[in-house]
């Protein structure tokens, strides 16, 4: 018998005008969101793109797929950062916009060897598994950097940095 698990997410977006609009959900906070970034003058200043969400749609749901693989196996996750990149082609024969590329980038840090190469079999398995990539006409590449830290420490930044580094050429 299969499982299947069901659950319905619910938005309501109001149009501001030239502004562009407020994504609102019982569940969350609201977002402003601006006119594309393709827009002649770009969003507005504190207003996302609406691209920019589905981007971070996919860099959000890589790490909670992440996670949820790595309870399954016992690796212990001290350190996830990301980030993530898309490209949007406009015009072409359909005239039409499309994402031609989709990169997510997650820098992680485990306290072993063992766990640095199940944790990088997850990465490895993730972009047909991963929502939202797995219902577009896109598979995200998955370019983890996986790190081990002898210390046992959770937190949110690397050592000795609140910065983040970029993964080699990104």
């Amino acid at each position: 018998m299969t499982s299947v698990s069901i659950t319905e997410y619910e938005t309501r977006l109001y149009w501001q005008g030239e502004r562009g609009a407020v994504l609102t959900s019982d569940r969350a906070p609201s977002v402003p969101i601006g006119l594309p970034l393709s827009a002649p003058h770009g969003a507005p200043d504190g207003r996302w793109a609406p691209e920019a969400l589905l981007v971070g749609a996919v860099e959000g749901r890589t790490l909670h797929a992440f996670l949820d693989g790595a309870r399954e196996v016992g690796v212990g996750v001290l350190f996830y950062q990301s980030t993530a990149m898309a490209r949007l082609v406009s015009g072409g024969p359909t005239g039409t916009a499309q994402f031609t590329d989709l990169i997510v980038r997650p820098h992680v840090a485990v306290g072993s060897a063992r766990e640095a190469e199940q944790a990088r079999a997850l990465f490895a398995e993730l972009p047909e598994r991963c929502f939202p990539g797995s219902v577009l006409h896109l598979t995200p590449r998955i370019e983890p950097v996986v790190e081990v830290w002898a210390a046992r420490q959770r937190t949110s930044a690397p050592p000795e940095s609140d910065a983040f580094a970029p993964a080699p050429g990104g």
